[in-house]
């Protein structure tokens, strides 16, 4: 496993998660949902090796050594965050086909949009979870 990804790949998975977070609410297709989903919970179960938008970043850009990059381990947990609201929302859908699963949906495009912009909203949550688990072990 990756112990650092190069910032194009995480950009071009971002860039792919926004685009079909969009287009399922937009279109309130359960199929896309799906897409989405699947897309955001392969590289979980597989690893980097599943993850399609890094298969497509390493053919768009070429290989350059010490450019940025970001710890695997904290695009793994943003990736968790977004797979537990999508599995939230195809739940929701498939058992209720209510309106609430495009809330779960549009917080994942809120997300990675904001993500897009600069600001890493799982980042922060990534911060205090660990300064959680730092005051629990030393008090």
């Amino acid at each position: 496993m990756l112990k650092d990804i190069p910032i194009n790949y995480i950009r071009t998975n971002q860039v792919i998660l926004a685009v079909l977070t969009l287009s399922s609410i937009v279109l309130q297709n359960s199929w896309l949902l799906l897409v989405t989903f699947l897309f955001v919970i392969t590289p979980l179960i597989i690893g980097s090796k599943g993850n399609i938008a890094f298969h497509i970043a390493k053919r768009m850009f070429p290989k350059i050594n010490g450019g940025k990059t970001e710890a695997a381990e904290l695009q793994r947990f943003n990736q968790t965050i977004a797979a537990t609201l999508l599995t939230i929302a195809v739940l929701v859908y498939f058992f209720t086909a209510s309106w609430i699963t495009w809330l779960f949906v549009g917080m994942v495009f809120v997300a990675v949009t904001v993500a897009l912009m600069g600001y890493c909203v799982g980042c922060f949550f990534y911060f205090q979870w660990k300064k959680f688990n730092y005051n629990l072990k030393n008090n």
